[in-house]
């Protein structure tokens, strides 16, 4: 066994990790009450760390903790090289190069420390966006381990300021998976108006003890938060939905529905099928099966959204994979109008989630997992540079309702403000030659419609048929603009991405590591203006 004590004069632990697989069990017992607090996993060194991560005490500031771990072959100088006090800000020689790595994205969010992916909770509240995200706050790895949801906020959809954890596991063997949030204005829940509600499926970890199990669905999750989304609290009732037989039954999105009431969207497997099924309640605490959705996978969102130009409000209800469905949400039931399509056309995006009470009801603001290596949960060493994270969101994009040749369609384009990072533009004329494009960096220019034409950086892009009027991006995926004689189109160019923004309408999002981003126009002549972006960390 190895143990040691912390005066908690600052209620954060610096912790020295170590870039393996070995994994040590530690718990933290406070003190002052003898019972445990917390208990996770942690990469600990004794030996010269890869690099800090920090471990948030925040409830136990200025209390004695003992941290203990009792694995077998654990070094008694397991937490000798633990650094008490100090906010991650002031200790500058732990973390000489934070938030300004060579691999890390520079306009878009990742985490400072830690394994990010699928966005949770979002909700805008006092003229903030605040994003909860599924995290691993130590280590650049997912691994099913000490899965928490991480907190960040924004006050423009493009610079976040990172805070630590907002619902974390109260067990290694549980990690809090994917779910969503909502401001309960009317304090149904019993909590009081404008109370945050934040529902989750609580899995079991992959990893417990050192010993491999089958990751286990424990069920929908509910807490509350009275302080604008920064600390949770657990819902007197657990879990609020009991597993039913099939585990394949998670990421609970919540909703009001046109009456006002109480709707949670969970993702199932039904009769071997996928599909979205919806839950109505009261009181938050007693909940009832109402209907189900079909061939839809993992992380529902529904939301209302007014058709651009009409007086028509119709609803629109998509899955992980971006694919969407538009129609009528009535009795708990969702009834499909027919169109569709996907929200982005790339190879990129997953997951997305849209902000909930955002007071321009006329669009919803999109963001999305930026998967960087394919969609797995494995952590790439070589790739990654041994970096302490790993992976990045997508973009904030608009997301618009309209009716285009007879079916609804969903315009994604960029939040507005990322135009005001951009700076030192230059014309250029892609058609004479390559063109290098700067990182990050944001291009415009526009492309006749006259001929067959290909753009494409790197190995991704899209082709143009003129017979068709149709672009095929690459992976196959195919869009119909609206049409005219020309195309407006726009890239949005990142140390690790490339995102083709085409006539205002529609998105393709492609991870790419290349150190030159180079514009090719085949087929066609286009000329434009690119300008130089400045970091969001800067």
């Amino acid at each position: 066994m190895s143990s040691k004590t912390f005066t908690l004069t600052a209620p954060i632990l610096h912790c020295p990790i170590e870039d393996t697989d070995r994994m040590w069990y530690v718990k933290i017992t406070d003190d002052s009450t003898g019972k445990q607090f917390a208990e996770f996993y942690l990469a600990l060194t004794e030996r010269k760390p890869d690099f800090y991560c920090p471990l948030y005490l925040d409830a136990l500031a200025g209390r004695t903790v003992t941290l203990s771990c009792e694995d077998e072959n654990v070094p008694d100088t397991l937490f000798d090289g633990i650094i008490s006090g100090g906010q991650i800000e002031d200790r500058q020689e732990l973390y000489p190069e934070l938030y300004r790595e060579p691999g890390r994205q520079r306009i878009h969010f990742s985490s400072r420390r830690g394994w990010l992916n699928d966005p949770n909770g979002l909700v805008y509240v006092n003229g903030e966006f605040r994003m909860c995200y599924q995290h691993n706050p130590y280590g650049p790895n997912h691994g099913g381990i000490n899965v928490s949801w991480g907190l960040a906020v924004s006050t423009d959809g493009v610079h976040f300021r990172e805070y630590p954890d907002a619902i974390r596991p109260s067990d290694a063997q549980t990690h809090i998976a994917s779910g969503s949030a909502i401001v309960d204005r009317d304090g149904l829940a019993g909590f009081g108006k404008g109370t945050i509600l934040a529902a989750y499926t609580a899995l079991q970890s992959w990893m417990f003890k050192n010993r491999q199990q089958t990751a286990g669905n424990r069920g929908q999750m509910l807490e509350y938060s009275t302080d604008g989304g920064f600390t949770f609290h657990k819902f007197p009732k657990e879990p609020i939905i009991p597993v039913p037989a099939n585990e394949s039954w998670r990421d609970p999105k919540l909703l009001f529905t046109e009456e006002g009431k109480l709707c949670i969207a969970v993702y199932e497997t039904f009769e071997g099928k996928n599909c979205v099924s919806f839950y109505s309640s009261e009181n938050c605490t007693d909940w009832k099966f109402e209907s189900r959705s079909p061939d839809l996978f993992e992380c529902p969102d529904l939301f209302p959204l007014p058709v651009a130009g009409a007086e028509e409000q119709l609803w629109v209800l998509y899955g992980a994979d971006g694919r969407y469905l538009v129609g009528e949400f009535r009795d708990y039931r969702f009834t499909p109008h027919g169109g569709g399509g996907y929200l982005d056309y790339g190879q990129a995006v997953y997951a997305g989630q849209t902000w909930n009470s955002h007071p321009d009801g006329t669009v919803r603001y999109h963001i999305a997992w930026m998967i960087d290596g394919g969609h797995t949960f494995a952590y790439d060493r070589e790739k990654n540079h041994g970096e302490p994270f790993a992976q990045s969101m997508s973009l904030v994009c608009r997301l618009e309702l309209h009716k285009a040749g007879g079916s609804y369609r969903l315009f994604r384009t960029p939040i507005d403000n990322i135009a005001k990072l951009r700076f030192d533009a230059a014309n250029f004329d892609a058609a004479e030659e390559p063109t290098e494009l700067f990182v990050p960096g944001d291009c415009v220019f526009t492309i006749g419609t006259d001929t067959d034409f290909t753009v494409s950086v790197g190995e991704n892009g899209f082709d143009y048929d003129k017979a068709s009027g149709q672009l095929t991006f690459t992976g196959g995926k195919t869009y119909s603009p609206h049409g005219g004689s020309e195309l407006k189109v726009r890239i949005i160019t990142d140390v690790r991405s490339v995102e083709f923004f085409v006539a205002d309408e529609v998105s393709a999002t492609f991870t790419d590591p290349a150190e030159k981003k180079m514009l090719r126009v085949n087929g066609a002549r286009a000329s434009g203006t690119k300008w130089r972006m400045h970091g969001i960390w800067e």
